[in-house]
């Protein structure tokens, strides 16, 4: 998970095991994010910071994403 260092990570923690009925345990530890008030939209009690997931040998995947992606994406001549 990524979270700026102004939010509570371990409140987003639990939300996030919670939501994807996940042990804590499964997380790594928090990124924390430098806090720039100027340019941070983010904020409130309702903030979970940015899950991150990382999947082995992935390489194969991400090209099919990319690919559906570009499709979404295309303009329609």
């Amino acid at each position: 998970m990524s979270i700026h260092e102004s939010a509570d990570a371990t409140a987003a923690e639990h939300w996030w095991a919670e939501t994807l009925e996940l042990p804590p345990d499964r997380f790594r530890r928090a990124t924390l994010k430098r806090h720039h008030p100027t340019t941070r939209h983010h904020t409130g009690e309702d903030y979970r910071g940015c899950l991150v997931i990382d999947v082995p040998r992935s390489r194969e995947l991400y090209w099919r994403i990319e690919g559906i992606v570009a499709g979404f994406t295309e303009e329609i001549t």
